[in-house]
Formats: structure tokens, C-alpha cells, sequence
């Protein structure tokens, strides 16, 4: 606001016709002032109305906003930042930009989990941008039209009680003919690209049988993976799929009473994803945004911020995602399929939603 105002004082300081020795004065000090408040900000870029850039972030706001807070500061970009909510997340925010595909007000989409951006992109909503910060991620974390690009990754595994004496599910079918069970609802969040993974690897129907036997024995379906940790935290489910992020975070609560079973080979990776809006208002500052985003030192910075966040790149973790076995080989063995992941939800989604209904 202090530019736009010092932006209209230089304008009409420069539209006077044959100054006079006052006006020349005025306009003197009037310079004089303007350079003293520049040097009295911090040393950070110069931010300027072509510098806001307008952020859609499903990332949860506790790790999503001092990152965004650097960004600003490296980049002199202002962003102005819209959030989800965590039973509606990344689902909330692509049915905004969908509502807005006809009058864009976002630029960027900066998401938790890619399921959305994914059914985005298939919709003509994201605008396509390789970014070069972006050319060491993995191939199969990127788009390969440049519709997308992934920066840091959750795993989806089993969690159960230590002190329940249960013996350590060694991949999802153990879970079958348990009681007591519980995911989070599949039809927002990661648990939607969890579904939708397993549909492209093992097929659709043999999705569906499967959680047709987790529904004969009360798989509970709960609004969130923070939820899903909490109840098996508490006793009152013995198992649980979640994200590595909320395992840790409730194992920070809880002490050391949580577990995980050892990565199995179907284990879905649920990449961050970042993405360009078609007609973004603002499209250079968009992609100045995505460059920052993408760079190989805000992805370590969103892996030590934001507990479970695994790096796409060779790059340290925590020593606490360090301990989990097998955890850190993941990025590089995971499948390039997420290209099938959008069909494979739409075949998919309304039974499994009629599945869970009746369980």
C-alpha cells in the first residue's frame, strides 16, 4: 500500500508542466523522502502491484505459511494465500477453481496431495509451465506436458497401537477379517489418491472386493488422517491407513505408543503437486512463484517443517523419517502411473462411496 501511494505521489509530481522553484524543491524532498523509506524497508526485493500473485493452497497452513513468508522475502512476490479445511482438502479448493473457470481468480494451485490437479488438468483448468527449477525432479513426480510438478511426498501406511500386543500387518490384505479398522474418508484428500492408485495398479474390482471385505468386518471411515491416527492413538481402532505426516505429528502427542508396519510394495506415494491456473490473472508472477516453489530448497525446507514429507530429490530427512524402515527408498522405486489415476477414480468412486455408506 506504501508504493502504491509513493507511486501516485512520483505520477503526479511528474505530470507538472514548467515547475516552479517550489514545485522543483517539493519535488526534491519528495525524492529524498521516497529513497529514505527504501533504504528504511528490509533489502528485499521491491514488491509492486505486478508482483501479486494470488495462491490456492491445500498444504496445511502451520508448514504452508513461513514457507510462503520466505518466498516472499526471496522473491519480493505478494501472495495472497487461500487455504482448505481439513475434511474438504484439495477437493474445496478444485471445486472453487472449477467454479472459476470461467473468470480465474487464483494463479496458482499449490496442493497436499495430486488426485485434483490431476482431474484439473484433464479438465483444461492448469495452464501448462516446465519450470528449470524443476528439472531434477523425477520423472515420475512431474507431468510431462509441464501441467504439474511434484515437491516433496507422503506415504500412505499401516498404523497400530505398540501396547495392544497386535501383531504388525505386513501389507493392506492383513487387513482383511480385522476388526476395528479405520481410514479416512475417500472421497477428499489423500485418501482419494490412495484409492485411485490401488484401482490403477490392481484393477477396479479388485479395489472394490477388497474394501468390500474391510466393510464386512466395520471399516470405519472417519473425515480426516489426523482423525484415523488419533483413534488408533486412543484404543479405540486397532489398525489404520494414514499418511506419514499424521502418524508423526500424533506420535508427538502421544509419546511412542504408535507404529508402522514396513512400507509394502504397493505402498502409494502421495506427491505434493504444484500447478499453474489457466488464464491466472497474474501469469508472470505465477511462474516466478512455481520457480521459487520448485526449487530444491524450499522442498528440504517443506520436508523439515512438515513431518513425514519425504524429498523427491536425493536430499536429507529428519532422523525421525530416517528411522522408519524402508521408508527413504520409496521415491526412487515409485511407479510412473499417475497419468491412469483420474479413470481409474472415476470407475472407481461411486461404488467404493456405496461400499463405505453400508459398512
Amino acid at each position: 500500500m506504501n508504493e502504491d501511494r509513493e507511486s501516485r505521489m512520483e505520477d503526479r509530481v511528474a505530470t507538472l508542466k514548467m515547475p516552479s522553484f517550489r514545485s522543483s524543491i517539493f519535488y526534491l524532498l519528495s525524492s529524498l523522502l521516497l529513497l529514505l523509506a527504501g533504504c528504511h524497508r528490509s533489502a528485499a526485493p521491491a514488491r509492486s502491484a505486478s508482483n501479486r500473485v494470488v495462491l490456492y493452497c491445500s498444504v496445511d497452513d502451520v508448514y504452508a505459511k513461513p514457507i510462503i513468508q520466505d518466498v516472499e522475502k526471496k522473491t519480493g512476490l505478494r501472495i495472497d494465500t487461500l487455504y482448505d479445511t481439513e475434511a474438504a482438502k484439495t477437493a474445496g479448493l478444485a471445486n472453487r477453481i472449477r467454479a472459476e473457470r470461467n473468470r480465474p481468480q487464483g494463479d496458482v494451485f499449490w496442493s497436499s496431495a495430486l488426485l485434483q490437479t490431476l482431474l484439473l488438468k484433464r479438465e483444461g483448468l492448469l495452464q501448462a509451465y516446465q519450470s528449470p527449477a524443476a528439472q531434477d525432479i523425477p520423472p515420475a513426480f512431474k507431468d510431462p506436458q509441464g501441467a504439474w510438478t511434484g515437491m516433496g511426498a507422503r506415504a500412505r501406511l499401516i498404523v497400530f497401537h505398540k501396547q495392544n500386543g497386535l501383531r504388525p500387518p505386513r501389507s493392506l490384505q492383513d487387513l482383511i477379517g480385522v476388526h476395528g479398522t479405520g481410514i479416512s474418508n475417500p472421497q477428499f484428500g489423500s485418501a482419494s489418491d490412495w484409492v485411485a492408485a490401488l484401482a490403477a495398479r490392481w484393477g477396479v474390482e479388485k479395489t472394490l472386493n477388497y474394501f468390500r471385505s474391510l466393510s464386512r468386518n466395520g471399516v470405519r471411515s472417519l473425515p480426516g488422517n489426523s482423525v484415523v491416527a488419533e483413534k488408533v492413538a486412543h484404543g479405540e481402532l486397532q489398525y489404520g491407513v494414514t499418511d506419514t505426516d499424521d502418524f508423526l505429528e500424533q506420535s508427538h502427542r502421544t509419546g511412542t505408543i504408535l507404529t508402522l508396519s514396513p512400507p509394502a510394495p504397493n505402498t502409494v506415494l502421495v506427491p505434493v503437486s504444484v500447478a499453474m491456473l489457466k488464464g491466472a490473472p497474474h501469469p508472470e508472477a505465477a511462474r516466478k512463484l512455481i520457480d521459487a516453489l520448485c526449487a530444491p530448497a524450499i522442498e528440504q525446507e517443506l520436508v523439515m517443517k512438515m513431518p513425514g514429507v519425504l524429498p523427491l530429490r536425493s536430499q536429507s530427512v529428519p532422523k525421525e523419517v530416517a528411522a522408519i524402515k524402508g521408508i527413504t527408498q520409496l521415491a526412487s522405486s515409485a511407479p510412473n502411473d499417475t497419468a491412469r489415476w483420474p479413470a481409474a477414480w472415476d470407475a472407481i468412486r461411486d461404488p467404493l462411496a456405496q461400499i463405505l455408506l453400508n459398512s
